[in-house]
């Protein structure tokens, strides 16, 4: 074999050793899909916020810095074996596992298969921030409108609740209806393209009557899922009661955006709901 038929079969090896393991990487990409925290990353660090009780000898001591928590989520989307890999101080690094065990995921999938997989999270105590953000949220310490409070982090389905969550409106007949009317604004991508349709939202609404880790179960464009998400977010509730316990339960609610003939901004319920 000459030399230039040597190169040529080495150079061809070459090649098809790198499209073997493009091959190999795509298919993978394929076959496994990693395990995700239900709302994304931006409704998990709204989440942290939302929980966060910053420990106040670490306020003193004034505390700064990341926790790094590894853990598994198994093939059901449940958080086990946490472990602490960086670490800020002892009761820090306890309010950070409280909060990592509030969340909720969806489990990794291999070959469309749930599958365990582990994981890793960081979150974040700064004492100046947090100063910050209690003033922004308007509270310290969380308050609750009704205890004793479930500890167990289960989530309930409505059906089982003995008392389901109610909102909280200032008017004594107000209703979820009219709130939406009042605080939608139509988004003017979707007027603009004459978007119209229904959004159906999935959210948790927590022991302190704040919802969480929210879902589009049905999408419509042009802006309209964000706007149904914003709107849900301002209502505050009174917790879903399950065996005299204020507990975590599971919420649907319609939003629908429909534009009349005319084309006016205008929001129009189809309420609603199989849980009110």
């Amino acid at each position: 074999m000459n030399k230039n038929s040597f190169l040529y079969l080495f150079n061809f090896g070459l090649i098809i050793l790198v499209m073997i393991m493009l091959a190999s990487n795509v298919l993978h990409s394929q076959t496994f899909i990693p395990a995700e925290i239900i709302g994304g990353k931006k409704q998990f660090k709204e989440f942290v916020d939302m929980e966060m009780q910053f420990p106040e000898n670490a306020i003193k001591e004034k505390v700064k810095g990341n926790v790094e928590l590894s853990f598994i989520v198994d093939n059901n989307g449940d958080i086990i074996g946490i472990n602490v890999k960086e670490s800020l101080n002892n009761e820090v690094d306890k309010e950070a596992i409280r909060i990592l065990k509030k969340t909720q995921w969806e489990a990794a999938k291999k070959f469309g298969k749930n599958v365990a997989s582990r994981n890793k999270i960081l979150i974040n105590f700064n004492y100046k921030k947090y100063k910050r953000l209690c003033k922004k949220r308007g509270y310290t310490k969380i308050y609750y409108p009704h205890l004793p409070v479930d500890t167990s982090n289960k989530i309930f389905d409505l059906e089982k609740s003995h008392k389901r969550p109610s909102p909280i409106f200032k008017e004594r007949f107000y209703s979820i209806d009219k709130f939406i009317i009042n605080n939608l604004k139509y988004p003017d991508a979707a007027f603009n393209q004459n978007i119209s349709g229904l959004v159906i939202l999935n959210f948790i609404v927590e022991p302190h009557g704040h919802v969480s880790h929210i879902i589009v179960e049905k999408h419509v464009g042009g802006g309209c899922n964000e706007e149904a998400i914003r709107v849900i977010k301002l209502i505050k509730w009174n917790p879903g009661i399950i065996d005299k316990k204020a507990a975590r339960v599971k919420m649907s609610i319609k939003v629908m955006f429909k534009l009349p003939d005319n084309s006016d901004h205008q929001y129009l319920p189809n309420n609603q709901n199989n849980t009110m």
